[in-house]
């Protein structure tokens, strides 16, 4: 069975509790029985929020609660977003820290090759001293 990464319960406390590995493409987070992981708290939505794995295996968390809304790392959010190893999704009072494997966190694709982005370095430390209040012009790539 593959495995997309984990949830980890963080107590109250700040240690970590249960563990709950992603080993489906979706995980869907509320009071309801169905709820992959369930909260029997009366002010967590049925369906409050939910992790899905998207085709280039990263983790998606999408809040499905508009009376109290999903939190990631403290902050509220209107669109789906993309989980990074160690984002903490907060549910009311509820915290939970995402992990992905170590061996399949996915990378970012290079949009340049390394000696392309060595002469983007060398051109803007070359723009940094002709023009030294620190502005950038616009590139055009």
């Amino acid at each position: 069975m593959p495995r997309y990464g984990k949830i980890v319960v963080i107590r109250r406390n700040g240690i970590d509790g249960m563990v709950y590995p992603l080993t489906s493409t979706s995980c869907l987070f509320g009071r309801r029985t169905g709820c992959d992981i369930r909260m029997r708290l009366p002010w967590v939505s049925t369906e409050h929020c939910k992790i899905d794995i998207n085709e280039n295996k990263e983790a998606v968390l999408t809040n499905l609660s508009a009376v109290n809304p999903t939190q990631l790392n403290g902050a509220g959010f209107e669109q789906p977003v993309l989980l990074k190893h160690g984002d903490v999704l907060t549910i009311i009072d509820r915290s939970f820290r995402f992990e992905y494997p170590l061996q399949s966190t996915p990378k970012k694709r290079r949009s340049r090759s390394p000696k392309d982005e060595t002469l983007q370095q060398v051109a803007e430390v070359e723009l940094l001293h002709k023009n030294p209040s620190g502005a950038k012009s616009l590139d055009a790539s």
